[in-house]
């Protein structure tokens, strides 16, 4: 069974159309990234899915319950942080927790949420008093209660410093592990991409890519780079032995196939060139995601 399915959600605000038949689902224990740029309709499914905001047609399913204005037993399984966390300012971390308790977590299971999101330091202090950072850690643990299914994070990782990043990632990464599906918004796509089994990409309200994480990385130009002895030397000789040659200031690249990079060595050879460094070298999920929000804004604009 799906923990999370979407079919064809449209959502309008007055007559200006948000959403355009957003489709995708959730397999349990997976970490789905959404992603795209601001005001491209990412927040608004996820205030969909939680019944923040009402959507104009489709449909959602969580964990096989349909989720509607007058259904919504299918939320008891979501633990979500849509946007900047908004603890009671003057209670303090653990009374908070206490008070989004619906009496399903023990105190022994607060605890270890406490500590798996590493607040045990800061939980008896009043939250108006939290760093950014401390509120993104108190609304993960807040999220983490009442034992969810699906968890829904907008941009968890905002306001966090390096360590706590980490800790967050192999955090979820574990609760994923836990059959807990994940998913996220995050603009920090370096650390996204540590994490995501999948990816869904918005744009202008459309989902214009789905792919799981290892296709959604390997498309695009992919290079082999060789550091030699001579820069010189060694772009003449690929260029005589066929190659199509990019060089800078201490490499020479040549596109990435089947057979490139043995005979790209071997001309090397030939030339009595020393190899220092090869290395492989494909895009991002950065540039994965600017080359697709590039196109598409192309397509949207004839």
């Amino acid at each position: 069974m799906t923990t999370l399915e979407i079919k064809n959600l449209n959502k309008f605000f007055g007559h200006k159309q948000a959403l355009y038949d957003v489709s995708f689902d959730m397999q349990p224990g997976t970490i789905l990234g959404l992603i795209g740029p601001n005001g491209a309709g990412k927040s608004t499914i996820m205030k969909s899915i939680v019944g923040l905001t009402n959507y104009n047609s489709g449909s959602i399913t969580i964990d096989g319950k349909p989720l509607s204005k007058n259904h919504r037993k299918g939320l008891q399984n979501v633990g979500s942080m849509i946007e900047s966390p908004a603890p009671y300012p003057n209670l303090t971390g653990r009374q908070n927790l206490k008070l989004f308790n619906d009496g399903s977590t023990t105190n022994e299971e607060m605890q270890q949420i406490m500590e798996e999101t590493q607040i045990i330091d800061f939980a008896d202090r009043k939250a108006k008093k939290y760093s950014l950072g401390m509120k993104q850690r108190l609304g993960v643990a807040i999220a983490l209660l009442n034992h969810p299914k699906l968890l829904i994070l907008d941009e968890p990782m905002n306001g966090l410093d390096p360590q706590s990043t980490h800790d967050l990632r192999e955090l979820l990464v574990n609760l994923s592990k836990r059959g807990i599906s994940i998913l996220i918004s995050s603009h920090l796509l370096d650390e996204l991409a540590r994490i995501a089994d999948y990816y869904v990409v918005i744009n202008h309200g459309k989902v214009i890519k789905k792919a799981d994480s290892q296709s959604f990385l390997s498309e695009g130009p992919k290079t082999v780079r060789f550091e030699t002895d001579d820069l010189d030397k060694a772009y003449d000789a690929l260029v005589t032995a066929g190659f199509e040659v990019t060089k800078n200031d201490k490499n020479v690249e040549i596109a990435d196939t089947n057979e490139s990079m043995n005979a790209a060595l071997a001309a090397l050879s030939n030339a009595g060139l020393e190899i220092l460094n090869v290395s492989r070298n494909q895009v991002d999920l950065e540039e994965s995601l600017l080359n697709l929000l590039t196109d598409d804004n192309q397509k949207e604009a004839k």
